[in-house]
Order: structure tokens, then sequence, then C-alpha cells
């Protein structure tokens, strides 16, 4: 017999949830199956039939998180003929926002490095079109530029969706531009 999607999908965001409120608690190495299936009210069986193991069900969250992170880009940002930044950091903050429960710990303490390395791989190309010096500058040189950008913009956006009583989406891309672009370019 098959499982009606919705009933599917609403079991998964069950586990999900059971899951994220644990690795609130703590870190991943440290949750069981047990332990997300008793807080969801299934049964370890049910969890098999989504996930591997633990790992499995937080890399799925992370990789949700990127593609559409992703399809931003690729679909929506890169496609514009120039830089508004403002525009593109407000569409990137509505992303964070739409994954606020999950942005601030996947990028701290207990979160996994490797995903904020795979969110700068994708963000990079924004920096290399619109940002970075098409000429005149050693590949070196943007190394660096591009990690003092992306390093900054993603610890702005962790820091900012941590606070639950945090600015105004409006005030902090305000903030944000005002201090990365000159007036000028504004």
């Amino acid at each position: 017999m098959k499982k009606q999607p919705a009933v599917t999908e609403q079991t998964r965001a069950n586990l999900r949830t059971a899951f994220w409120s644990l690795y609130r608690e703590k870190p991943t190495s440290k949750i069981t199956v047990r332990e997300i299936t008793d807080r969801a009210g299934y049964n370890r069986a049910t969890f098999y039939l989504y996930y591997r193991d633990v790992y499995d069900l937080f890399e799925q969250i992370e990789q949700e998180i990127l593609d559409d992170v992703g399809r931003l880009v690729d679909q929506g940002l890169m496609r514009q003929e120039t830089l508004d930044f403002s525009h593109h950091m407000g569409l990137i903050l509505q992303l964070a926002q739409r994954y606020d429960a999950y942005v601030p710990q996947l990028m701290g303490p207990h979160g996994d490095p490797s995903f904020s390395i795979r969110l700068k791989e994708i963000l990079a190309p924004l920096l290399d079109r619109f940002i970075l010096p098409a000429q005149g500058m050693p590949d070196e040189h943007k190394a660096i530029l591009r990690e003092f950008y992306l390093s900054g913009l993603l610890s702005a956006i962790s820091t900012w969706a941590s606070n639950p009583d945090s600015m105004p989406v409006d005030q902090l891309i305000a903030l944000v531009v005002g201090a990365v672009m000159p007036a000028s370019q504004r």
C-alpha cells in the first residue's frame, strides 16, 4: 500500500522537528533514534523508512537549505545584470528567516563546519561577479577578499538570526549595506 504524500511529508516534518528540538540541546553525536522517535511519537521502524540514521536526517536538513540557497543564487541573483546589494541581501535574508530555526544552530558551535564552507561556495559566484574586481588583482588577493566578505556576511546573518529580538530585515540590510558599500554605489 502506497502512503499518501501529505502523510509522508507530515511524518518527515514531525521527525525533523523532534530531531531539531534535541539538536538545540546537544550535538548530533549525542542524539539517538530512540530519542527522536519518542519525542515525535513514532516507532523506530518509521524513522528508518525515511532516514538511514541521525546523521542522514541532519544532512538532509542541511542539503535542503543549501539547495534553496543554490536555487536563489543560480535562478535569481546571478541572472541580474547589475548588483542591487540591498535587494540581493534582502532575498538571502528572507531565506535565512525561512530557516531561522536552523541557521543559527547550523552555523553555531554544534553545527557542521562543512555547512558554512558549502554555503560560502554557493554564494562566492555572486561576489566574483558583482563585488570583486574582474581584473588587476591577483587570484590570491581575490580569495582573501572573497573570504572576508563571505565570513562577515554569514557571521552577521548568524548573529542576527540567533537573536530573537533582532532588528527588522530592512534595518539589517541598511546597516550592512551602509558598512560595505560606498555611498556612491548604493
